[in-house]
């Protein structure tokens, strides 16, 4: 049983050892040219990950402590690794979503082709012999200029009013109309 006990210690240690890394050290690069990061690895949700380390580092300390527990109880084996499963899941099923609801609250200042539809700019270059004029929308980064056309093909000024309608290449060119 103490041999046991030693090994729920060491997977606790473990754990403990990479979380304080993660939050101090952030990485870790080894001399053989590989680079281990103990930070969250990438998703596609901008949001942690279910197999980052330290997700994994806290199921190894809920495990570990729980079943270092139960150990001292005088439970079972099987009791053991029962409740040091549960607990390192519940564990580190409470910092996954804690930290998904964290990083859905984080603002954004990247522009998006579909924050600018429906907004209001003004033309500060007046439409071109190419159909094209230039006009600055204010967006969640601050005042920001694109190419446009206008959707009749009508000429537009300089310090027109115009509304975006619709975006093409990313916000390579945007479709404005203007207001009267």
């Amino acid at each position: 049983m103490v041999n046991l006990q030693i090994l729920y210690l060491i997977f606790f240690g473990v754990g403990f050892f990479f979380l304080a890394i993660s939050v101090f050290g952030g990485d870790i690069e080894v001399d053989v040219d590989i680079e281990l990061e103990v930070g969250d690895m990438e998703s596609a949700s901008e949001s942690t990950s279910i197999f980052s380390i330290r997700t994994l580092a806290t199921f190894l300390v809920g495990f570990g402590v729980t079943a270092w527990t139960v150990a001292r109880g005088e439970g079972s084996i099987g009791w053991q690794i029962a409740a040091g499963i549960g607990s390192g899941v519940i564990i580190s099923a409470l910092y996954y979503f804690a930290m998904r609801l964290f990083f859905s609250m984080q603002g954004s200042s990247m522009v998006t082709a579909s924050s600018l539809i429906g907004k209001e700019g003004i033309i500060t270059i007046p439409t071109t012999s190419t159909g094209v004029a230039q006009v600055r929308v204010a967006t969640v980064a601050g005042n920001s200029e694109y190419t446009c056309k206008e959707t009749e093909g009508l000429k537009l000024k300089q310090n027109d009013l115009v509304k975006v309608t619709s975006v093409a290449m990313g916000v390579g060119t945007i479709t404005v109309e203007k207001l009267k």
